[in-house]
């Protein structure tokens, strides 16, 4: 019976594993192929060894997007994370809004980024709504050029991601809060530990395993950026909003070199899966069980 069971499960899972091979891991391993030749996607391609490996670290845009990326990766495990924990606590809260906040703050997860980037731009333009308040206001030295200025244009992008991830990241905190004992909190008290004592000796250890889930989708979330700034400014002005998708993205569709762009992606998943690992094993070493 229980050949016949994991056989039938086999059966049943067969097509959807199928599919998945065909549309992920055939293209996956055809393109570590492709990153060792010089191809364009119409010519036939040739074998050029590991030269699109090491263009990709003397490429500037390449390096000026691997920059950006863990920018925007340091932020979102550093600030993000605590802001989102905190936005938890406090949504975790007997409110008497506590319904309409959630809903409020987990709102920008379910838009299209798209759409988002549509609408934050007609925002931030330099003759968009924000600059026009700003002056109506009397702050004309506030107004700038938000996605065209050097040193604003990434900045920019930053925050309007954490806009949209804090209160997905918040809502795993949650969940991960209300699972926590209640009588643990209770024997925690009879006992005199109370406020950031309690959370930092109860909540907190009981957390880190959604912590290290939490952790994991900001990383590899940073990593893959792509539509956000693409939409927004194409990774300028010049190269400052470049991140490491936008760049392979343009090395492949604008450049028409998809063996280099190949190489760059086989790169950025090693990068991705080194990354990961090391962010797994430091988080998972402090979790506690229930």
């Amino acid at each position: 019976m229980k050949q016949r069971a994991y056989i039938t499960a086999v059966i049943f899972l067969l097509p959807a594993m199928l599919l998945f091979s065909v549309f992920n891991y055939y293209p996956f391993i055809l393109s570590i192929f492709y990153s060792f030749t010089d191809w364009n996607a119409v010519s036939k391609a040739k074998y050029i060894g590991i030269h699109n490996y090491s263009a990709f670290f003397t490429d500037p845009r390449m390096i000026q997007g691997l920059k950006n990326t863990m920018k925007m990766a340091v932020f979102g495990v550093v600030i993000q994370n605590i802001v989102a924990l905190a936005l938890a606590v406090v949504l975790n809260q007997n409110l008497r809004t506590r319904a309409y906040l959630r809903t409020a703050f987990y709102f920008p997860v379910i838009i299209s980024m798209v759409v988002t980037s549509v609408i934050w731009s007609q925002l931030l333009k330099y003759g968009g709504v924000l600059n026009s308040i700003l002056t109506n206001l009397g702050l004309e030295q506030w107004v700038y050029d938000w996605l065209g200025t050097v040193k604003t244009a990434f900045p920019t992008i930053i925050l309007l991601t954490q806009w949209q991830a804090i209160g997905f990241c918040a809502v795993i905190y949650l969940a991960g809060l209300q699972s926590i004992p209640k009588d643990i909190y209770e024997a925690a008290s009879i006992e005199g530990a109370k406020g950031m004592t309690l959370f930092r000796t109860i909540t907190l250890p009981m957390l880190m395993s959604t912590v290290t889930v939490v952790m994991f989708l900001t990383v590899v979330g940073a990593l893959k950026l792509f539509d956000l700034p693409f939409i927004l400014t194409n990774g300028g002005p010049g190269q400052a909003s470049y991140t490491i998708y936008l760049a392979t993205f343009n090395a492949a569709f604008h450049d028409s070199d998809y063996g280099y762009a190949s190489a760059a992606g086989v790169i950025l998943s090693v990068f991705i899966v080194g990354l990961t690992l090391i962010q797994l094993s430091i988080t998972r070493s402090r979790e506690v069980e229930l």
